[in-house]
């Protein structure tokens, strides 16, 4: 039993986080605790609190780790010393999540917050005790007991119970934020944004944080290319859900309306699995805010779609303001102050802070010109500069015909000047801009999008993006791309693809090419022997039903590739079987460097076995 809860924790651990790897380790806790003892509970209920925590289902995570802290306190014996600064480390997420859910009595959250203090002050690490002090002077209102707390953040050394650098300085900035301290959180972000510091989370919440400092201090550029690069990593994730309402109030107060309604009908499904009440929130009032533009610019006619129907602008707007200050009472009335209401009702009605802030570089060219905002954007390739300028003024004169293919240019120019979010963005906009008919330049265009979203780490976009091409060559070296970033995950998957349109098009020589190379992939990317066989086991199906005379260089691969991945995973018999299949391929089709490789890993493989 102790051995399925470890193997249902290494099935999880491959998994992304989010509903099916807490499904699995929602499973392995009901294992564990059926076993007479207590450590492989405790390991699992470590597991599935940090599960909880980042698959947006933080509420889960207090009964969890109030066991945890329980079974901690009972008997700290059972613990390793890792396991038990696990368990302080996740008291900062709960510390943290009892500021997002109004239910919890503030009693019982201060008490807590009391209780975290004692223990990491005697395990002499105080340094995250300043931060948690901090969230919650803010979250009461209490802004001389912020400005101390911040200060004794600051001047408190870091221990090996600091959060990570990247968050230490994004959480301090998000304050000094709020305070409207703007350009000390500007300064302060430098690390995280020069990719000093980073994490699983960042810099995208940094970025999202810096969204109105940057607005109000005059950084346009800054705050446009943040706003971009940002919600790209977080787009359709339910576990920043708030983040995502940050970005449609930047939007509302950039003059991006039509962006922000985007925004708000992709990602309108999420508020109905909102991880908290303060994240719904966040969303809600980022969202009313939106709406709120709309009809102030006469657009009470248009819909979203919601729940199977289509809802006016009006009654969305109502529906989505109430929401937000319903909650805002809530933890209100668990306060016993106004403080949230008064900041929910002054983010519904916040003014734009500009008119019109243009996202892409192009478009704001042609603004500057106007000196219209003063941005001082940085060209530091001329002709690229020229290029962009070209497209501005193309857009700007309503010049279709030649827009859409200097626009095509221009994502090919970003691409080659290594600005790939630009690539991308601009490549996404010109798409709808092109003749269906005219398939070179969309194929460029797909190309250049594809080859962008790699770059930015969007895999499975990438290879979305290639799908209506239908040119396997194309998701060869997409895959080709990916294994060379050692991103062997998606290069399999890549290289799948490649082999099904080469199937379709009846190539088996080719699919069987693109099998063996996803072989290769998988035993890079797995630790799963099972699944590692039946790859290679697949790829050695597709090339024997092939011409065997243009197969056999292929299957020569292919066995010494095996052999390698059957030494690895122990089955060092069937590893020479293998080595001797590619040293006899490798001697008929005289391959002399494949011959010797094939030697030199059967001598490798007896010096194993003596």
């Amino acid at each position: 039993m102790a051995d399925e809860v470890g193997k249902l924790l290494e099935e999880a651990d491959r998994l992304p986080y989010g509903e099916a790897r807490t499904v699995l380790v929602e499973r392995a806790l009901r294992v564990a605790e059926t076993l007479p003892e207590p450590e492989p509970a405790i390991a699992v209920r470590l597991a599935l609190t940090q599960s909880y925590q980042f698959g947006g289902e933080p509420g889960k995570s207090f009964t969890t780790f109030s066991r945890t802290l329980a079974a901690y306190d009972a008997e700290p014996g059972r613990f390793t010393e890792a396991q038990a600064r696990r368990v302080l480390w996740q008291y900062k997420w709960i510390m943290t999540d009892m500021l997002r859910f109004p239910e919890i009595p503030l009693a019982r959250a201060l008490a807590a917050l009391d209780d975290m203090e004692r223990r990491f002050r005697q395990a002499g690490k105080p340094h995250a005790v300043n931060g948690s002090r901090a969230r919650f002077a803010w979250h009461l209102g209490d802004e001389r007991a912020l400005e101390e707390w911040l200060h004794r953040w600051e001047i408190t050394p870091r221990d090996d119970l600091s959060d990570c650098r990247a968050c230490d300085i994004s959480a301090r900035a998000h304050l000094l934020s709020q305070l409207g301290r703007d350009t000390e959180a500007v300064a302060m972000a430098g690390p995280v944004l020069d990719g000093r510091f980073t994490c699983r989370v960042q810099p995208q919440s940094i970025l999202c944080t810096l969204l109105p400092p940057y607005v109000r201090t005059g950084l346009l550029d800054a705050a446009a290319e943040g706003h971009r690069r940002a919600y790209r990593i977080v787009q359709g994730q339910v576990a920043y859900l708030d983040d995502i309402g940050d970005h449609l109030r930047f939007c509302a107060l950039t003059g991006n309306r039509t962006r922000g309604l985007e925004i708000l009908e992709r990602e309108l499904p999420l508020l109905d699995r909102a991880p908290s009440p303060a994240q719904a929130r966040a969303f809600m009032t980022g969202g009313a805010l939106v709406l709120l533009r709309l009809l102030e610019t006469g657009h009470d006619a248009l819909t979203v779609r919601r729940h199977g129907a289509d809802v006016p602008v009006p009654e969305l707007h109502a529906t989505l303001a109430a929401g937000a200050r319903e909650i805002a009472a809530r933890f209100d009335a668990r306060n016993g102050s106004d403080v949230h209401t008064r900041r929910v009702e002054a983010a519904l009605s916040a003014a734009r802070l500009v008119d019109h802030l243009p996202l892409l570089p192009h478009a704001r060219l042609s603004l500057s010109r106007a000196a219209a905002t003063g941005t001082g954007q940085r060209w530091d390739d001329p002709a690229l500069r020229e290029l962009a300028e070209q497209v501005a003024r193309l857009t700007a004169d309503g010049d279709t015909a030649r827009m859409a293919p200097a626009r095509v240019e221009l994502c090919r120019a970003y691409l080659r000047a290594e600005r790939p979010l630009d690539a991308a963005e601009t490549a996404e906009e010109t798409l709808p801009l092109l003749d269906p008919a005219d398939r070179v330049n969309g194929r460029k265009v797909r190309r250049v999008l594809a080859e962008a979203l790699l770059a930015l780490g969007e895999h499975d976009a990438a290879l979305a993006a290639l799908e209506p091409l239908k040119d396997p060559g194309a998701f060869m070296d997409a895959g080709d791309t990916l294994a060379g970033r050692d991103e062997d995950e998606a290069a399999a998957r890549a290289y799948e693809r490649a082999a099904e349109v080469y199937r379709r098009a009846d190539d088996v020589l080719s699919a069987g090419w693109a099998l063996r190379l996803r072989a290769r992939s998988v035993y890079y990317a797995s630790d799963d022997a099972t699944e590692i066989r039946r790859a290679y086991d697949l790829a050695r199906t597709a090339l024997r039903a092939a011409d065997p005379g243009r197969a056999a260089p292929e299957l020569a691969k292919l066995a010494y590739e095996e052999a390698v991945a059957l030494q690895w995973s122990g089955d060092r018999e069937e590893a020479a079987e293998r080595g001797r299949e590619a040293l006899d391929a490798c001697t008929a089709l005289d391959d002399q460097e494949g011959a010797q490789r094939a030697r030199d890993l059967l001598d490798e493989l007896r010096e194993q076995d003596d």
